[in-house]
């Protein structure tokens, strides 16, 4: 049986988690098209700024703590993250800049860039690190597998959005540490506010029919974000932290209130 936390150590101070999320289905958006999903691992909390730099060797973050949210990094940004995790770690490298998956996306001579453009394709089925899809990012946000035995929440957790996540309201205009508020039912943190997060996916209307695993389209021009933020720059309200809501962004945006939460294969090697 699959271990329900995976624990990644990069040094022995320093380390992170992600929680089995167990397979399911759900309608997307809540009444969207059903979707069945195979298990995954997905980070506790967003990814923090302490992981980033360990691993990229600069912080870009406008809200500096090593426990906040990694932020102003764009969803290329978080690609070649991906891709140095899963070299310092062993596991398979996931995104590259080629159908072929030879060109590894932001691998140079000298170590990883950060070019911030360009095709990226994900090899489906490598044993790595990787941004979560948005049918993966609200089954997790909603509580996972059961969605029938349980109440169906606007928030990640509950209904009580300032117990649960920081957002215009409650944040005073800044990132938190990870993990302050209450958790969801599978233990995730932030799952509502806090930072925006990158999901894999191109943005495009959801299609019909019943849908196993899904990625999204194959292009498009702007990127999905989930969860909502501390900022009122896209919503001050509440509704922008829903579970079921989303909105489009560019891909090569580096904004001070989104980040990004890993997900990882199942099982971990």
């Amino acid at each position: 049986m699959a271990d329900k936390i995976h624990t990644e150590t990069l040094r022995p101070d320093l380390s992170f988690r992600l929680l089995l999320v167990e397979s399911g289905s759900f309608r997307l958006g809540g009444s969207g098209p059903e979707v069945h999903l195979s298990p995954f691992y997905l980070g506790e909390h967003p990814l923090t700024q302490d992981i980033w730099e360990e691993i990229m060797g600069a912080n870009p973050s406008w809200f500096k703590g090593n426990r906040r949210p990694v932020e102003n990094v764009s969803w290329f940004d978080a690609a070649v993250f991906c891709n140095a995790l899963n070299e310092r770690c062993g596991y398979d490298p996931c995104y590259f800049s080629d159908r072929d998956f030879k060109s590894l996306y932001g691998k140079t001579s000298e170590g990883f860039s950060l070019p911030n453009e360009g095709e990226v394709y994900r090899k489906v089925g490598a044993k790595g690190y990787r941004l979560p899809t948005e049918a993966e990012w609200e089954y997790a946000a909603r509580g996972g597998k059961d969605p029938d035995k349980r109440p169906s929440y606007e928030y990640s957790g509950g209904e009580k959005l300032d117990e649960l996540g920081w957002y215009g309201v409650n944040s005073h205009g800044e990132t938190k540490p990870v993990g302050l508020k209450l958790p969801n039912e599978l233990g995730l943190y932030d799952m509502s506010g806090n930072v925006w997060e990158w999901c894999e996916d191109w943005y495009a209307e959801y299609p019909s029919g019943v849908l196993t695993d899904p990625r999204g389209p194959e292009q498009g021009t702007h990127r999905v974000l989930r969860g909502g933020s501390y900022s009122a720059e896209i919503s001050y309200s509440a509704e922008s932290c829903r579970s079921a809501l989303r909105v489009r962004w560019l891909p090569w945006d580096r904004l001070t209130y989104v980040g990004f939460r890993l997900a990882l294969f199942f099982p971990p090697v």
